[in-house]
């Protein structure tokens, strides 16, 4: 049978996909990680791991070995923390965190302080990646819980929705439409609107309010940064729909772009947290979720009001 030390060692590769980074993970040497998975791959009898001077990359059956060894080794920390903490239903001391570039930074501001209230020995850390990427590597195990802005329709997993967040215009400073404290909709008519990839339900929406008030939506700029879309606005390319709590974030002490809320038909984002329906810990993420519903709660009754507190 496979050692638990080999099932780590390929954890490791299919992590970093280079042998160097993975034996200094594993704190170990190259060498000693490499004869360990090669006996690995001759105790099951078929290749996990192809080696060549371009990449490391792993076979079909490598993947798979591997996302199983992430199950057996999530397993063995489950039992060492329950024995340690003597509370089944206890986080564990690590939780890692995978979040799509657009809700990151911005709803992790918010919630973090009470989940480090509530849980102020656990380490937390956090990676951004593609959506897709995300939903991959968290049904492979990289990921605890993964934050996304949409909803996810899988039977292997379990969501939370943490807060329906409002898209607010941002609009430059001299824009005709900065002087009003609502938008109407029919306002937007002729405007250029700079869109940002939210998901497929915003996408749908965006695309929606577009068509029905006669604004031009730009799609070429879907793949760039809210930062990068902020920055376009202010010189005078167009206006977006962006987020409410990057909006608190990062537009409210911008002097060259303002935000205003749309008076109808707004539009809105479901983030939810995400984890595996078979991961041993997932009451405990049920209950990491209620702490970061009960953090946004606030923003999400009246995300307007605060902001304006804020910016006062």
């Amino acid at each position: 049978m496979p050692t638990l030390q080999q099932l780590r060692y390929l954890v490791a590769v299919a992590d970093q996909l280079n042998f160097s980074r993975a034996a200094e993970i594993c704190n170990v040497a190259q060498p000693t990680l490499s004869m360990q998975l090669r006996a690995l791959e001759e105790r099951l009898g078929a290749r996990l791991v192809e080696r060549n001077r371009a990449r490391v990359s792993l076979t079909p059956l490598g993947r798979e070995v591997a996302r199983r060894a992430r199950t057996v080794i999530d397993g063995i920390e489950d039992i060492r923390e329950v024995a340690r903490r003597g509370d089944p239903e206890a986080p564990q001391a690590a939780l890692r965190i995978g979040v799509v570039q657009t809700v990151g930074a911005y709803v992790l501001s918010v919630a973090m302080p009470g989940l480090r209230a509530a849980w102020p020995e656990m380490r937390i850390n956090v990676r951004e990646e593609h959506p897709e990427t995300l939903i991959r590597q968290l049904l492979e195990g990289v990921f605890d819980v993964i934050l996304l802005g949409d909803e996810l329709r899988r039977d292997d997993v379990e969501q939370v929705p943490l807060i329906t967040e409002p898209m607010l215009a941002v609009i430059p400073a001299g824009h005709r439409l900065a002087g009003l404290a609502e938008i109407q909709p029919s306002e937007l008519a002729g405007e250029t609107v700079l869109a940002f990839d939210g998901g497929p339900a915003l996408r749908r929406a965006v695309t929606r309010l577009c068509s029905w008030t006669g604004a031009r939506l730009a799609r070429d700029y879907e793949g760039t940064t809210l930062d990068t879309l902020r920055q376009m606005v202010a010189t005078g390319m167009g206006i977006s729909l962006l987020p409410a709590l990057y909006v608190r974030s990062e537009v409210l002490r911008e002097q060259l772009v303002v935000a205003r809320p749309l008076s109808e038909a707004a539009l809105t984002r479901q983030i939810t947290m995400v984890w595996r329906r078979d991961a041993p810990r997932r009451r405990s993420y049920a209950a990491i979720a209620a702490a970061f519903r009960e953090s946004l709660m606030p923003w999400h009754a009246d995300p307007l009001h605060r902001q304006s507190d804020s910016a006062s």
